[in-house]
């Protein structure tokens, strides 16, 4: 196996509360790095006032040895779910929103939504699926915690990317596709579901949802690395996708099929379920605003009470520990990303955990971040 040097820096931010490494990261991650199993990882420990260490190793791009950075850009995917249930939060904050009511409220088109049912026959041959109407209407909360019984991917999604349409004709796709079970019946997770939590926010607000989020999210927080379209200054930062080609034996560069390239290119839309880019500096903010009970740095995103229905479990009846665009079990909250960023927000001991690298299938990666999730919890 080819074996890359490691870069290993600690990076102190303006308040950081530690002069000093405290979490043994490095002597936990860095062999990853020497033996070549990851290309380069960042981690980041803060609590909602201050980060207390972040950890840089390898690199953002083997070829170029351009090292990772607290500032290098990754895809973080599917951790844009956290943050469009903060969107949908905000709005349920102001009144103009309900978790309980039928989404259909707001989104009319979802009024006569059909279910795929497979009848059994005696014959087997004689099997086939049916369109029966919904039992009981989506809601709000049903699209948050993947129980509006929706599929993964719209079929268009699925031959194109998440980020192929405008959100509004995603709806009419998403309309178009029938329902894989009964709405509140059963967990399977749906990006669609939170791409229709999305487009919810952009009506009511009136207001594209990037731009919602840039005013009422990103802009408090001081988020400025935070978007769904990375310019080039950002596109230079960003982090390169490492999957291992077992023929050459080492880590090769890869793209992932479920967002569109170029990224600077004009036919790329906002995806809420799985479409932002971000760096370390950038999306600590937004967990420390979560640890915080929805306020950081002295600008309040969310209320209390808020916070605490994203975190509640909503599925638990269900096994699957789902609160609002998160998954949630035993004080610990947070959400991953495809290329295998992640976060944790664990309400028991302050503490904010990120875990950050862009990678595609490698399986060292899941056992690096938990190894790093360990040491960030430790006393």
């Amino acid at each position: 196996m080819k074996h890359f040097a490691a870069i290993c820096i600690l990076v102190l931010f303006p308040f950081v509360a530690m002069a000093a490494e405290r979490f043994p990261v490095a002597e936990t991650l860095k062999p990853y790095i020497e033996n070549g199993e990851l290309p380069g990882v960042v981690t980041v420990i803060a609590d909602k006032d201050a980060v207390l260490q972040v950890d840089t190793f390898g690199y953002a791009d083997l070829e170029t040895k351009r090292p990772m950075k607290s500032d290098t850009v990754f895809w973080i995917a599917s951790q844009t779910k956290p943050v469009t249930a903060v969107a949908v939060m905000i709005l349920v904050d102001e009144g103009k929103l309900s978790l309980t009511e039928p989404v259909a409220k707001y989104l009319p088109e979802l009024a006569n939504l059909k279910v795929a049912v497979q009848t059994v026959a005696a014959q087997a041959e004689d099997n086939r699926t049916v369109l029966v109407p919904v039992d009981k209407p989506i809601t709000m909360e049903m699209l948050l915690a993947h129980t509006a019984g929706l599929e993964f991917l719209t079929p268009f999604q699925s031959k194109h990317a998440i980020d192929s349409l405008p959100l509004e004709q995603h709806a009419t796709t998403i309309v178009m596709t029938p329902l894989r079970t009964q709405p509140g019946t059963a967990y399977h997770y749906s990006n669609i579901g939170i791409t229709l939590a999305g487009t919810v926010v952009e009506r009511i607000a009136k207001m594209p949802f990037e731009e919602f989020l840039a005013k009422r999210v990103f802009e408090p927080l001081g988020m400025t690395e935070t978007t769904f379209f990375p310019n080039a200054e950002l596109l230079n930062q960003l982090a390169t996708t490492y999957s291992f080609d077992r023929e050459k034996s080492q880590l090769v560069p890869s793209q992932s099929r479920l967002i569109t390239y170029p990224l600077d290119g004009k036919r790329r839309f906002a995806d809420p379920g799985g479409g932002l880019f971000s760096t370390p500096n950038d999306l600590v903010k937004f967990f420390q605003m979560l640890q915080g009970n929805g306020e950081f740095n002295g600008k309040r995103i969310l209320s209390e009470s808020a916070v605490k229905e994203i975190h509640a479990n909503r599925t638990g009846a269900l096994n699957a520990p789902r609160g609002l665009g998160v998954v949630t079990k035993d004080g610990i909250y947070g959400h991953g990303g495809a290329l295998g960023t992640d976060a944790q927000v664990n309400t028991n001991n302050g503490r904010v955990l990120l875990y950050f690298i862009q990678h595609q299938g490698l399986a060292k990666s899941e056992e690096a971040k938990q190894k790093f999730f360990r040491i960030g919890n430790l006393p």
